[in-house]
């Protein structure tokens, strides 16, 4: 990236424009971001349709394990997000060993799987305990030849470097602009938002792929600290860049926010684009289903996206009015970095 670009200064006056351009007309705003999407890339378009989640009847034990998600906390969470509650941690398969990951893994690598997601609650400080699983996500990696994204919280020295060792295919981790809502939403106390630039300048120095994921309305549906986000995100040598929307989930303090607009979104989606042209840009899995969704990826397309999560019909259509040509992946779509690079 330039360095202009890498300024903090510069990326404040880049971001509020196109802000205020999102508000006085957002099919501009789409138009200019689809256009810069054309000037830097192919007209593919990546679908993504991992196995991610275990629980569904219709998946056969080797759909299952094509790219699953695992939880090396299992069930359990310290910090029980109210956006989650460590509901998202059921569908995934526990491993809360190293040598229980390594089976999963094996597993894996038997089924004909490609690789897997690696999460887990998260500790006091806002992370899953990854330290040590890195020698079994090194071995799987070395014997086993499996792609493992890592889906971590912050980042100190001693773990960037064992996971730059171990070869991991990407790290994720959530971006979140707001103070506020990182101490009322995701109960960390005492968080200082320059932890996040601290945490992906030590990736970016040990060259650990890194796939920041931007959730629109994580404050009970509301935006407060997206835009901060993107500014952080767009300061740093990224591989790909994912937005994802809150779903408000049963039986968690959110269960009746209500998610940001898909405008909204959508002009998130575009000002990032606008603000990193050549950086793969992302609709993630998460957000709330049915017709929102439709229309939501149907924005994201128009706003130059590379890549969806889960697709419906209507995404299919668009792809190919607008010319583009849809390829599907059974993978995470943080690896869309390894296509496009």
């Amino acid at each position: 990236m330039d360095r202009k670009l890498r300024s903090p200064s510069f990326q404040a006056r880049a971001v509020e424009p196109a802000r205020a351009d999102a508000w006085e007309g957002l099919a501009a705003l789409l138009h200019r971001a689809y256009e810069k999407r054309k000037e830097n890339f192919t007209n593919v378009l990546y679908f993504y349709k991992p196995k991610i989640a275990r629980g569904s009847p219709f998946q056969n034990v080797e759909e299952k394990l094509k790219f699953p998600a695992v939880s090396i906390t299992g069930k359990k969470c310290y910090l029980n997000c109210k956006h989650c509650e460590g509901k998202l941690l059921e569908g995934m398969i526990p491993a809360e060993t190293p040598k229980e990951l390594f089976k999963v893994c094996l597993a894996v690598k038997e089924a004909g799987g490609e690789g897997c997601l690696i999460s887990g609650g998260s500790l006091k400080d806002g992370r899953p305990p990854l330290t040590k699983f890195v020698g079994t996500i090194k071995r799987a990696k070395r014997e086993l030849g499996l792609k493992i994204v890592v889906h971590a919280g912050l980042i100190d020295p001693s773990l960037a470097e064992a996971l730059a060792s171990a070869e991991v295919d990407g790290i994720m981790m959530d971006i979140v602009g707001s103070s506020e809502t990182v101490k009322d939403v995701c109960r960390v106390e005492d968080y200082d938002i320059s932890k996040l630039d601290e945490a992906l300048s030590l990736l970016e120095r040990s060259h650990v792929p890194t796939i920041p994921h931007i959730v629109a309305g994580l404050h009970f549906g509301r935006f407060k600290g997206e835009w901060e986000a993107l500014r952080i995100a767009a300061n740093h040598e990224i591989k790909a860049l994912a937005i994802v929307v809150l779903t408000p989930l049963d039986g968690t303090p959110m269960e009746g926010a209500s998610p940001p607009s898909p405008l909204d979104v959508a002009k998130l989606l575009s000002t990032a684009r606008l603000l990193m042209p050549k950086i793969p840009l992302l609709l993630g899995c998460a957000r709330p289903r049915g017709p929102y969704s439709a229309a939501l990826e149907s924005l994201s397309i128009k706003a130059g996206v590379n890549g969806v999560a889960y697709p419906s019909e209507e995404a299919y259509g668009l792809a190919a009015k607008l010319g583009l040509k849809p390829e599907t992946r059974e993978e995470c779509c943080s690896l869309i970095w390894k296509e496009t690079s």
